[in-house]
């Protein structure tokens, strides 16, 4: 059995953006694996991973939506 660990961090709002960012793209990626890929191992390993990372995802940002607010989900490239 494997050992939990956990690790805390701290972000600022700018570096939070990049890190929910880059999961949100990680999600999507996965999704298109798991929906396009002919090999049923990769697609259900696409599929086991989203969901991981899903998680995360939520966990992450329902915390930096109490801190910074929903603009925090805002990962446009326009001018804030």
């Amino acid at each position: 059995m494997a050992i939990i660990r956990e690790l805390e961090v701290k972000l600022t709002d700018w570096e939070t953006r990049y890190v929910l960012d880059s999961l949100s793209r990680e999600m999507e990626r996965l999704k298109i694996i798991n929906a396009e890929s002919e090999d049923e191992d990769e697609a259900a390993d696409a599929g086991n991973d989203f969901m991981e990372i899903s998680s995360l995802y939520e966990s992450v940002s329902k915390s930096a939506i109490e801190v910074f607010g929903k603009k925090i989900l805002d990962f446009g490239r326009d001018e804030l």
